[in-house]
């Protein structure tokens, strides 16, 4: 009887603990089923985002519905028609600012005191005119204007002032984002002739002055100059192309970022340093050549314009562009700003600690980098879609240039919540959190609580 009694009391061990092992080793089967690694490729469409893209016109209220950006070419004259009077409500109406910012637009910034067209009058204010008088009046091929005396000491000072007005009005918000040095030259393109051919910039001394007006007053906004001058070099700026499309120029451009060169002022000569990959730190932009005709670039040129996108590595394209019909608005945008994806995720359950590693390497497929460090933030859900757990990725995307790899490794706990499955997202947003960034990755874009879910695991 005994016996019998002891020999039940080994199958009740027995049982007890060959159930403990079948569950000791679904825990760990659980676990090493974390184990895992995906690959993702980019994704070769068209993916919006914030702050790249197409620039255009902000007037043109067509063309910049479907734009993450909008252009504001200003006249000094339009600015400040009387002096130390300056006229926002007109800034806001004929540029559409108030619509723009409600639909959470952004805006490059161009000020201009000589914008050449048919009638050959003067863009800086009519006060400030009778006040210096002392610059030239031209005709040409670009157009006719007048061009002001840029040396003039009151018109250096009254200029000054008015980008600084300008700079404390779009300082108030995050609405202009790329501010392009204008100022001198037509179009503010920092280049400027009389009719016998003659320069009329100001000194490269002189240029400082009109530099700083704009460095030393606005804010969170990158700059942008038409050259890899010294000054842009120096301060790490932005460049830009205005000439997209014309083979022979973009190459003359691309040449002044490799090897260097100068450019003659009416005084001396202004010093073009070698820029080699600046567009890793600074942007690019630039707009389509106005100088060849449409139909011709857009068809058997295209492929010409398309490389010269590349090398150039553009963030934005404006104000000039195609229409939104032509088979090359695609294209174009295609090879414009930046495009951030997860190039492979792995999961590693950790036996130490209880926790899961997840590993993930950044690229870029796009041209360039996001200038600004926005917070990257991977966010863990269960099996229902209920946030568990979400930690800030050391990661600055303004360092992740095409050609890099980052790898971020996040320690997540294993929580109760998640032992039967779970979702990674990544939440890429703004310091206000108006603008996300969409990662272009070849899956459903799924999105859980502002966050994009690249990666399910399910324990059944």
């Amino acid at each position: 009887m005994a016996e019998k009694k002891s020999r039940v009391a080994d199958y009740i061990l027995l049982f007890l603990l060959t159930t403990a092992i079948v569950g000791l080793l679904a825990y760990m089967l659980g676990r090493y089923h974390l184990n895992d690694e995906v690959t993702f490729e980019p994704d070769k469409g068209i993916v919006a985002n914030p702050l790249m893209g197409y620039a255009p016109y902000a007037e043109n209220v067509d063309k910049c519905q479907d734009t993450d950006l909008v252009f504001i070419k200003l006249k000094w004259s339009d600015w400040e028609p009387e002096m130390g009077q300056y006229d926002t409500a007109f800034l806001e109406s004929k540029f559409h600012i108030p619509q723009w910012k409600a639909q959470g637009k952004h805006a490059v910034i161009r000020f201009v005191c000589d914008d050449p067209d048919t009638d050959g009058g003067a863009d800086i204010p009519g006060w400030l005119l009778e006040s210096t008088g002392d610059g030239t009046y031209y005709s040409g091929s670009s157009g006719s204007g007048y061009s002001p005396n840029y040396e003039n000491e009151f018109f250096r000072s009254r200029h000054t002032m008015a980008v600084t007005a300008l700079a404390d009005y779009f300082n108030q918000d995050d609405f202009a984002a790329y501010v392009e040095l204008g100022s001198l030259g037509h179009w503010g393109e920092w280049h400027a002739r009389d009719n016998d051919g003659n320069s009329l910039m100001p000194s490269s001394e002189t240029c400082w002055d009109y530099i700083l007006a704009y460095t030393e007053h606005f804010q969170n906004v990158r700059f942008l100059m038409r050259r890899s001058y010294i000054y842009a070099v120096d301060a790490r700026l932005g460049i830009y192309n205005d000439v997209l499309g014309d083979q022979a120029q973009t190459d003359r451009w691309l040449e002044w970022t490799r090897s260097g060169g100068s450019q003659a002022t009416s005084v001396d000569e202004i010093e073009i340093q070698p820029y080699p990959n600046f567009w890793e730190t600074a942007p690019a932009g630039g707009e389509i050549t106005s100088g060849i005709d449409e139909s011709r670039l857009y068809n058997e040129d295209l492929s010409s314009l398309l490389r010269q996108l590349e090398d150039c590595h553009l963030t934005f394209v404006g104000p000039h562009i195609p229409d939104v019909d032509t088979n090359a608005y695609d294209s174009i945008l295609r090879r414009v700003g930046y495009k951030y994806y997860v190039s492979r995720l792995s999961t590693t359950f950790s036996f130490a600690d209880d926790s899961i590693d997840i590993r993930l390497d950044w690229e870029n497929d796009g041209s360039a980098p996001l200038y600004w460090d926005w917070p990257v933030m991977i966010k863990i859900f269960d099996h229902s879609g209920t946030l568990v757990y979400w930690e800030t990725l050391d990661l600055k995307l303004s360092q992740l240039a095409p050609g890099k790899t980052i790898t971020t490794v996040t320690k997540v706990p294993y929580l109760d919540e998640i032992r039967d499955g779970l979702s990674v997202g990544i939440s890429i947003r703004s310091y206000d959190g108006k603008d996300s960034v969409m990662l272009a990755m070849d899956i459903n874009r799924e999105i859980v609580d502002d966050s994009q879910i690249i990666y399910s695991y399910s324990q059944k």
